[in-house]
């Protein structure tokens, strides 16, 4: 048997596989991150459009119609201290009712909440008063707080 010595060049090159490994280390660091913080705060936001729709269906007062801003909903703490997820749906209005009537009218509202309780508004009447053609503004707010968490950061 022969031995013989082969030129460098014809030998297969090896290639180098750390950018291989650095960029599967770097996909599993991002799948982590949605998985343990986005995805919680996704949740959170699907549960704020339930409600937000749930309180858009409810039905407006006599002379009464949507306002500009429409509705709009936050999640995170909106009172007292962290760790828990609180719910704020607000809505603004244009209305000709007086203000007693329409915060009767939405104190008295029974919209369900995230987790089956009744819920009530709270309204807030434009201070500057009337407009030319009758109606005021007002926010009419339905607050569900103290919830769970998780691990959506906007509420620790």
């Amino acid at each position: 048997m022969v031995l013989t010595e082969a030129a460098p060049e014809a030998l297969p090159k090896q290639r180098s596989r750390w950018p291989f490994y650095v960029c599967l280390t770097l996909l599993v660091c991002v799948a982590a991150h949605v998985l343990v913080f986005k995805d919680p705060e996704w949740r959170n936001d699907e549960k704020l459009a339930r409600l937000a729709k749930r309180v858009s269906m409810f039905p407006l007062p006599p002379d009464t119609e949507p306002g500009d801003l429409g509705v709009q909903g936050t999640v995170g703490i909106q009172s007292g201290n962290s760790n828990h997820c609180d719910y704020l749906v607000r809505m603004s209005l244009l209305t000709k009712l007086p203000d007693a009537e329409i915060a009767r009218y939405y104190e008295s509202a029974a919209i369900e909440g995230l987790e089956g309780r009744p819920l009530s508004g709270t309204v807030y009447v434009n201070p500057s008063g009337s407009r030319r053609d009758g109606f005021k503004g007002v926010i009419v707010e339905f607050f569900d707080g103290s919830h769970e968490p998780g691990f959506d950061m906007r509420c620790h």
